[in-house]
């Protein structure tokens, strides 16, 4: 019974992340913005992402949490220390004059990015907690 559902959530993600793409480029072709292969990368970095944090949010075994959570700690340790270093000054163009209320494409691309993270986290984790018990 597990196993089905696990892969019912896997299913049910991948219909997820087919749906926000169609709505990407239904969004894409209204706004006259030809950079759809752009969204569709960033939507699946946040599928990547979102993958990876499910599948170290959800260890099966004790070695497994061990492993984990030193994986887990660096890297956030590199991600902190990126973020802090690079993320700053690119945030600050997408601030300047309004552009970022002014263009709403990069509203658009965060909450794809938001989605496909969120949906392939609980995919993981779901998938992984099924197979364990």
């Amino acid at each position: 019974m597990n196993q089905a559902r696990s892969f019912a959530t896997l299913l049910i993600g991948f219909v997820v992340f087919g749906v926000v793409l169609w709505i990407a480029r239904t969004v894409h072709q209204e706004l006259d913005d030809a950079g759809f292969a752009q969204t569709v990368l960033i939507g699946t970095a946040g599928w990547a992402a979102g993958w990876l944090v499910g599948f170290l949010v959800s260890p099966s075994t004790s070695q497994e949490i061990k492993r984990f959570s030193q994986a887990a700690s660096t890297i956030s340790a590199f991600l902190i220390g990126f973020a802090l270093a690079k993320l700053e000054p690119s945030l600050t163009p997408l601030f300047a004059n309004g552009r970022l209320i002014n263009e709403p494409i990069y509203g658009i691309r965060l909450m794809i990015f938001m989605i496909c993270f969120a949906i392939a986290a609980i995919n993981m984790y779901v998938y992984r907690e099924g197979r364990r018990y």
